[in-house]
């Protein structure tokens, strides 16, 4: 048995590894579960993974161009093009009169997983020329030549481009199956028309990320004493992410200082008001490539830094108790270090995953700019903690950290309840992909 493992979170190398922290939190349970219930299984992905990932996970790295290489002009939309028209020669005729190294992958393959996170529909925009309708082409390639086609773990929509919508739709309906990662985007395709009669709702693998699946042991006790954790008062993390930011673009770089009003006042109270300390985290970082590969800050850490400045330049608070992440930690680091907080405030998804899962109490920034994160709201409904996400519209901070403050202890039992219900969810998910390879979903 063969998967092929593709879609929009096809991103180049480095990128998944080294980059947003919380695909690592992703696709780490992903790969081992499913070998997990296919264990006689060859997994193969159009994920650009580094050689020592491919390896330790078991896996087969394709080349990027199969998929989408980012290539000049609308070459990778004419590669797409072609396979789809034949594949549909193929579905009239049972005969190929030509092939590509895509179709012959998708030949061998008994499972097409679609992973595409929350970037399926208008959250794909500006991720490269056309992308989205590749990925479309791409799957419905693999429909048209008769195999099974999965959407998994993703948050997909809202989709309102009028020239992409119906092939959307009929691409969604040919799925023999769609598993969400939350709730929320059903309602959102089914206002726009979709047929979701197949799209079950269960919830991320980035929820089982622990240490399990840490690649070696981390030394907690030693990132404690680097970030200056404080005995004495309660540690508060705050992820800052461009897509916390209002206004402007989530990859701008350059930001006015009113930009983080909000943000500025919250530290502010947390520290005089509530005598407590905050400790500013990016959950993102860069890289270079090889032959100097190194790994390096990126925007997220430019937003800490530039919010500890302003906090800083203002005088306020005492500034022993506002503390700035400066190490660029690996994954299964950062995920100890925030599970060591007593409180989290995230603008980062997966930032917060990380904190809920390991019983923190969190609560969270919905994005300000860029995509629409409707996961946001759906991650935190799946551990029944909806309450706590501050929506695209509300700046009203300080109300939503008191709130959260003030019922610690109930929280932190919240979660201890909720959680092993989440990690059901997670693995029914995987276990439907297994009836639905055996015929035994309905």
């Amino acid at each position: 048995m063969q998967i092929l493992l593709t879609g929009l979170c096809t991103l180049h190398w480095g990128r998944i590894e080294y980059g947003n922290i919380g695909n690592y939190y992703i696709v780490v349970p992903l790969f081992r579960k499913l070998h997990e219930i296919f264990p006689e299984a060859d997994i193969v992905t159009t994920m650009q993974m580094t050689d020592e990932f491919a390896k330790r996970e078991n896996i087969k790295v394709l080349p990027l161009d199969l998929y989408y290489g980012w290539r000049d002009g609308l070459c990778d939309t004419k590669s797409a093009i072609e396979e789809y028209g034949i594949a549909k020669l193929y579905n009239k005729t049972n005969q190929f009169y030509t092939t590509t190294p895509y179709i012959e992958e998708v030949l061998k393959s008994d499972l097409i997983i679609d992973f595409s996170g929350d970037m399926w529909g208008d959250n794909s925009e500006k991720m490269g020329e056309n992308r989205y309708l590749v990925d479309l082409l791409k799957i419905r390639t693999a429909q048209l030549l008769g195999k099974r086609t999965v959407m998994f773990a993703s948050s997909p929509g809202p989709v309102t481009d009028s020239s992409i919508v119906g092939f959307a739709k009929e691409v969604y309906k040919n799925f023999d199956l769609v598993i969400n990662r939350e709730g929320f985007s059903i309602d959102i395709l089914k206002k726009e028309g979709f047929d979701v009669s197949n799209t079950k709702s269960y919830a991320c693998p980035a929820w089982l990320f622990d240490k399990t699946y840490y690649p070696e042991t981390v030394n907690a006790s030693t990132i404690i004493k680097k970030e200056h954790f404080s005995d004495r008062k309660k540690n508060i993390g705050m992820i800052l992410a461009t897509y916390s930011l209002p206004g402007s673009s989530f990859d701008a770089w350059e930001r006015d200082d009113e930009d983080f009003r909000d943000f500025v006042s919250l530290v502010e109270h947390i520290v005089k008001d509530r005598n407590e300390r905050v400790i500013l985290i990016s959950h993102s970082n860069g890289f270079e490539l090889p032959p100097n590969f190194k790994r390096t800050h990126w925007r997220d850490y430019k937003m800490i830094s530039k919010l500890y400045e302003i906090i800083e330049s203002r005088g306020n608070v005492n500034m022993s108790d506002v503390r700035k992440v400066d190490s660029i930690y690996q994954p299964w680091e950062m995920h100890t270090l925030i599970g060591n907080l007593d409180m989290l405030i995230s603008g980062r998804v997966h930032g917060a995953v990380a904190g809920l899962e390991q019983g923190i109490p969190t609560i969270a920034f919905d994005y300000k700019n860029g995509p629409l994160a409707h996961k946001m709201s759906g991650f935190f409904s799946v551990i029944g903690m909806e309450e706590y996400v501050i929506s695209r519209d509300e700046n009203d901070f300080i109300t939503y950290f008191d709130k959260a403050y003030d019922e610690l202890d109930c929280i932190k039992s919240r979660l201890r309840d909720n959680f092993p219900n989440v990690e059901r969810k997670v693995e029914e998910s995987f276990l439907l992909l297994q009836r639905l390879m055996e015929g035994t979903e309905t």
